[in-house]
């Protein structure tokens, strides 16, 4: 029987999760084999894909496993998201805009993104910058935009149930699919462009009408 992978040591701790630590960009660097160190067991069951990996809430530490994986960006992060409520998250996410050479696109739910503390966190986004891209909206048909998923450099793609929020991925049953396959990003990434497209068209009809965006 093939030995269960286990987690390999960090050279460098990630922030944590109340934003103490070091920054982001001081993270170790991203490696698809250290993911397993935010499973609860630090392992993988004989046979698991080896291109999948699946965290539970509360049980794993899917704050975490989402955090070393956007601080690892060097490209592009697309995003489609219900709940977006993380301040950490979001941190790191502007951070990355901030480098210059990094895309960020974000699709947000038009109900969710009217929160206090959601528009507390889209105020700090400059819509101007050159490689950000925000809409806000709902669904093509709309109804609500309840997907919950992260691309991160055109190969990682992120789904599940969790909400971007501490409470989303620290206290309620959530599952969170981790994919290393560019091939489910591209049709994944598809799909996201498609929302986003809409959710911009909505936000030029309001616009148009004299109504809030």
């Amino acid at each position: 029987m093939t030995p269960a992978r286990t987690a390999s040591t960090r050279s460098a701790a990630p922030p944590a999760a109340d934003g103490s630590g070091p920054p982001a960009s001081a993270a170790a660097p991203f490696a698809w084999e250290q993911l397993v160190q935010y499973k609860a067991g630090r392992r993988l069951l004989d046979g698991y894909p080896p291109d999948i990996i699946t965290f539970y809430s509360p049980l794993d530490e899917v704050h975490e496993a989402l955090r070393a994986l956007l601080a690892s960006t060097e490209h592009s992060i697309v995003l489609n998201m219900y709940g977006y409520d993380d301040d950490e998250l979001d941190g790191i996410i502007r951070e990355k805009l901030s480098s210059g050479h990094i895309y960020v696109q974000m699709s947000l739910d038009r109900t969710q993104a009217a929160g206090v503390h959601e528009r507390q966190l889209l105020s700090a986004w400059r819509h101007e910058e050159l490689g950000n891209s925000i809409a806000i909206g709902q669904s093509s048909r709309g109804a609500i935009s309840h997907m919950k998923i992260v691309i991160v450099d055109g190969v990682y793609t992120v789904r599940g149930s969790t909400n971007w929020s501490l409470a989303g991925e620290q206290k309620q049953d959530n599952e969170l699919t981790v994919h290393r396959n560019a091939v489910v990003a591209a049709e994944t990434r598809a799909q996201l462009d498609r929302n986003h497209d809409a959710m911009l068209k909505q936000m030029a009809a309001r616009r148009a009408a004299g109504e809030t965006i």
